[in-house]
């Protein structure tokens, strides 16, 4: 890594996006540790096909801490284990808690392959207790189907940076799927006075988007809702998962931007605590509710970001269009 733990601290924290929620939003974000103090840990074992899923409480709410998570995955390895958080508990953290909601880092020099770094990616995480179900279907009346609600809900937000001048080049827009967001240029995003990234959280599940309004996806029947009328979320604590690692680069359509999109950082950023360093829990391998730790994602976790944006006419007409894993010639 070309910068020192006290540079990376300072760009992590320039550039920590502030969320625009939804003035509906009911399920607020939480950190990990607040979701495990209200959780229970189940083994849940499919049989067969012939059976119903066998249930086995592992810890109850109250007793389920990181150490005690790990021991138990440790010991019985073949377990398949849930986090599951108790239904009061759905709304996350309080209100009046929203900035100590704390956003989860993770760090990736993206590689050329003559061995030099392309760019620097960051992955902003966000976590939920629990993501709201969507209407599926349309109507005059507003009447629709309720699918699609879990318990555990991780997002990211992707920062890439010049290597070299740690100027921000551009930002993916995650939107549940790793191929379903949107990439903008520097100069072509809202920001904050001090530079930070400004990006707008759907409503109930928390994909994130350019802007306010409706986002219109599969045949529109699965539409998402941003507003700018509700909680701003502007985390002021950052919390690197592990250290940086390296990822083979996939291309990106941002190449033209480096010149002409990059901006300096403000002389004076935001005041951002940044932990350096590797978490406990990312070493726990099961689901949080029906969603895996980010690690396990390898779909996006492991992996420079998805380098081409998902145009509107395959959000809404060509939903199943499979991912670009890449954009250089093999």
């Amino acid at each position: 890594m070309p910068w020192s733990d006290e540079k990376l601290k300072q760009i992590v924290a320039q550039y920590t996006p502030v969320l625009h929620l939804h003035h509906k939003e009911r399920y607020l974000p939480c950190s990990v540790e607040w979701y495990l103090e209200r959780s229970q840990l189940w083994h849940v074992d499919a049989l067969d096909e012939r059976m119903p899923t066998k249930r086995t409480l592992v810890l109850d709410k109250g007793q389920v801490n990181v150490k005690d998570l790990l021991e138990v995955q440790v010991k019985y390895p073949q377990w398949q284990l849930h986090l599951e958080i108790q239904p009061a508990a759905r709304s996350g953290m309080p209100q009046s808690e929203l900035e100590k909601v704390p956003l989860y880092v993770a760090v990736k020099e993206v590689m050329t392959k003559g061995g030099t770094v392309e760019a620097v990616e960051i992955d902003y995480c966000t976590f939920y207790a629990y993501n709201g179900p969507y209407t599926v279907g349309c109507s005059p009346l507003g009447l629709g189907v309720k699918a699609g609600s879990h318990d555990g809900d991780w997002e990211h937000f992707t920062v890439r940076l010049d290597a070299e001048a740690a100027h921000m080049v551009g930002c993916y827009y995650n939107a549940h799927r790793p191929q379903d967001g949107q990439w903008l240029p520097a100069d072509k995003m809202a920001k904050t006075a001090t530079g930070q990234p400004i990006a707008f959280v759907a409503l109930g599940a928390h994909g994130l988007y350019t802007g306010p309004g409706v986002h219109r996806r599969a045949w529109c029947a699965v539409n998402e809702h941003c507003s700018k009328k509700g909680l701003v979320w502007s985390s002021q604590h950052c919390i690197m998962m592990e250290p940086v690692k390296q990822v083979p680069s996939r291309g990106t359509n941002l190449q033209q931007a480096f010149n002409s999109a990059a901006t300096a950082a403000p002389v004076k950023g935001p005041a951002v605590q940044v932990d350096l360093g590797t978490v406990d829990w990312l070493q726990y391998g099961g689901n949080f509710g029906s969603i895996g730790s980010p690690h396990t994602q390898n779909f996006w976790y492991d992996k420079a970001e998805h380098p081409v944006s998902r145009t509107w006419f395959q959000r809404v007409f060509w939903h199943c269009t499979p991912p670009t894993e890449s954009l250089l010639e093999e």
